[in-house]
């Protein structure tokens, strides 16, 4: 694969990410593992996700601002300030995803 090439597929990622796969020897089993990891996160975003809109939503309409409210707040913003911080948002993940399959399918061809 030509760089330019290289450089265009890798264009949606971020800066953070472009670098790193720049700097990685990028093997086929490398991306599968990849791929699979940020499938797995994306999962992990679905099932947190709604769950504590949810929550909060109902907390919120059946208590307005109280103690539980703010506690699902706070425990949601955090987790989801973590999780954008360590691992990624939602669509950062999908991007990635898109981004190793093509890859990938590049590199099988």
């Amino acid at each position: 694969m030509q760089k330019d090439e290289f450089e265009k597929i890798i264009q949606p990622l971020t800066p953070r990410d472009r670098m790193a796969l720049r700097e990685q020897e990028i093997q086929p089993e490398w991306l599968r593992e990849n791929i699979a990891r940020c499938q797995k996160l994306m999962t992990r975003d679905l099932w947190i996700g709604p769950f504590w809109i949810l929550a909060y939503g109902v907390s919120l309409f059946l208590t307005r601002f109280s103690k539980l409210t703010i506690g699902i707040f706070v425990v949601g913003a955090a987790y989801f300030a973590y999780a954008v911080f360590s691992t990624g948002s939602f669509g950062q993940n999908r991007r990635r995803v898109q981004v190793y399959k093509e890859l990938l399918k590049r590199l099988e061809n």
